[in-house]
C-alpha cells in the first residue's frame, strides 16, 4: 500500500476472525496510519491486507476494530470495509476469492486521549461465504500480464526496463510502491523512485509555495522522466514548471481555480498533456506545453471540450479527441494551438476514465494512432491509420474498468510495445506487443 510520506505509529495489532469460523479471512501487514479527510483534518485509521486463506469466497464483507491502551482499557472502536487504493470502500456485493487479497482500511474513533494511547488494535472481519467463481484472466494473444497491483504511473527507462508506480492516483508520486521491471527477463524488483528524495527536501517545498501536507499531496507534483525540471500545481491551480530545487519558475497558466486537474501525462523531450474535468462522464478540458514554460496548445478554457480524456502527439502538437460534432458523434484530430476538428472516425466513445488515444511516429512517417473502444461490452485496441484513414481492430483489452477506476497506457521508446495500467479491483500492467499485433495499414 501507499504511505511513504505517512507517520506510522508503534503499535501491537491482533486480527480475529469472527465470521469465518474456518479460519478462512485473515488481516495481515496492519498500520495505524493518518489519513486527511476532505476538509484537512486528521483521521486515524487501521489498514492493512484482507486475505482469503479458505476454499470459499466470501462477500458483504465489513470490519470491526477495538483500540486498547497499554492497560487493556477499550478506549475505542473502528468500523471498515475492503477499499481500493484510494480508501474508497467496495461495493457490498464485492467477493474475495480464495488466495486472494484485498487491501482494508478501518476509520477509529477514540473514547479518549490521542494516537499515541493506542497499544493493541483487534481487527475482526465480518463476511458471508458465498461460491468461489476463480477470475482467471482470459490469454490473449501479444497482451502479457505483469502484474494485478493497482498500477497507476508508469516511465520507460530505456525499451527494455520500465518502473511503475502503485497506490492512489490523487497521491504524490513519492507516496506511492514503484518497482522496476525487464522485459527481457520478465522480472521485476521493488525500488526507490529516484525523484523521492527531492520532494522531502523542505528547502524546495518553501521555495515553490507547497510545505503544507495537503497542498502537497494534490499538486500532481511530476518530474519529466527523461529530465531534469518539474510541473506541479499551485495553492490556486496555477501550473507551474521549475528546477529540481525549486528555483527558475515558468507559469503556464493561472486561472485554473475553478477547475480540477486530474492528471499530467508525460510525452516525449520534456513535453507533457494535462487534462481537466469534474467528476465520471464531465468533459474533459486539458492543454499541452513543456518543462521550460511554453505553451503548446490553447489555454484549457478555450479548448474543444472532450467527451474522453485526450490523446497528444510526441511534440504536442496535435490532440485526438472524441466530440459529437454536426450530429456525428466519433474522434477527431485538431491542431492544439487552433480551431477546427477532423473527423477521423466515428465511434462510441467510452468514459473518461478509460486510456486516452495514443500516438506512435515511425521513422518512415507513418503516424498511427491507438484507441481503446468499447465493443459490445468489451475493451477493444483498434487503430488509425493517418496516412490510409483506416481503423482496424486489432484485439480484445484486458481491461474492466469501473467508474472509480482508471486506465492508461504508454508507448515504448522503440515503439514496440505499450504499458497498459488500470487502477481499482480489475487493476493491473500488461504489455502490449505490437509487433504480434496486425499491422496497421
Amino acid at each position: 500500500m501507499r504511505r511513504g510520506l505517512l507517520l506510522v505509529i508503534c503499535a501491537l495489532i491482533t486480527a480475529g476472525s469472527a465470521a469465518a469460523q474456518d479460519g478462512g479471512l485473515a488481516v495481515e501487514a496492519v498500520e495505524i496510519l493518518p489519513e486527511l479527510d476532505i476538509y484537512g483534518q486528521e483521521v486515524w485509521y487501521a489498514e492493512g491486507l484482507l486475505v482469503n486463506r479458505g476454499e470459499d469466497a466470501y462477500t458483504g464483507i465489513t470490519l470491526l476494530a477495538e483500540v486498547y491502551d497499554a492497560a487493556d482499557n477499550l478506549i475505542g472502536e473502528g468500523f471498515g470495509y475492503p477499499v481500493n487504493a484510494c480508501l474508497a470502500g467496495l461495493l457490498p456485493d464485492f467477493a474475495l476469492q480464495p488466495g486472494a487479497s484485498q487491501p482494508f482500511a478501518t476509520a477509529l474513533e477514540l473514547y479518549e486521549g490521542g494516537a499515541d494511547a493506542i497499544f493493541r488494535v483487534d481487527v475482526l472481519p465480518q463476511a458471508e461465504t458465498t461460491a468461489p467463481q476463480p477470475d482467471e484472466p482470459a490469454v490473449i494473444p501479444g497482451i502479457m500480464p505483469v502484474t494485478r497491483r493497482e498500477v497507476v504511473s508508469v516511465e520507460w527507462i530505456d525499451a527494455a526496463n520500465l518502473r511503475y508506480g502503485v497506490g492512489c492516483w490523487r497521491d504524490l508520486f513519492a507516496a506511492w510502491d514503484w518497482y522496476e521491471y525487464n522485459l527481457d527477463r520478465d522480472g521485476e524488483e521493488a525500488v526507490l523512485h529516484p525523484r523521492a528524495e527531492a520532494v522531502a527536501n523542505p528547502a524546495m517545498l518553501r521555495q515553490i509555495g507547497l510545505t503544507e501536507p495537503l497542498l502537497l499531496n494534490r499538486s500532481f507534483l511530476t518530474f519529466d522522466p527523461g529530465g531534469r525540471r518539474m510541473v506541479y500545481q499551485g495553492e490556486l491551480n496555477t501550473v507551474v514548471t521549475a528546477e529540481p530545487d525549486g528555483s527558475f519558475k515558468r507559469v503556464l497558466f493561472d486561472g485554473l481555480a475553478n477547475r480540477t486537474l486530474q492528471g499530467i501525462y508525460w510525452l516525449r523531450d520534456g513535453r507533457f498533456l494535462a487534462y481537466y474535468y469534474g467528476a465520471y462522464g464531465d468533459p474533459v478540458l486539458y492543454f499541452t506545453a513543456d518543462v521550460n514554460g511554453q505553451t503548446l496548445s490553447e489555454a484549457p478554457e478555450n479548448a474543444d471540450p472532450s467527451l474522453i480524456t485526450p490523446g497528444a502527439s510526441p511534440d504536442g502538437a496535435r490532440i485526438v479527441l472524441a466530440a459529437e460534432v454536426g450530429g456525428v458523434t466519433g474522434y477527431y484530430l485538431k491542431r492544439a494551438a487552433y480551431d477546427g476538428l477532423d473527423l477521423l472516425f466515428e465511434a462510441e466513445p467510452p468514459g473518461n476514465n478509460w486510456p486516452g488515444p495514443l500516438f506512435r511516429q515511425d521513422e518512415d512517417g507513418t503516424t498511427v494512432i491507438y484507441a481503446a473502444l468499447p465493443v459490445e461490452g468489451q475493451a477493444r485496441l483498434a487503430c488509425f491509420n493517418l496516412q490510409s484513414r483506416q481503423l482496424h481492430d486489432l484485439s480484445p483489452l484486458p481491461l474492466r474498468l469501473t467508474g472509480d477506476a482508471r486506465g492508461r497506457w504508454w508507448l515504448s521508446p522503440d515503439n514496440r510495445h505499450v504499458a497498459l495500467a488500470a487502477d481499482g479491483i480489475g487493476g493491473g500492467l500488461w504489455l502490449v506487443s505490437l509487433d504480434e499485433l496486425p499491422a496497421c495499414e
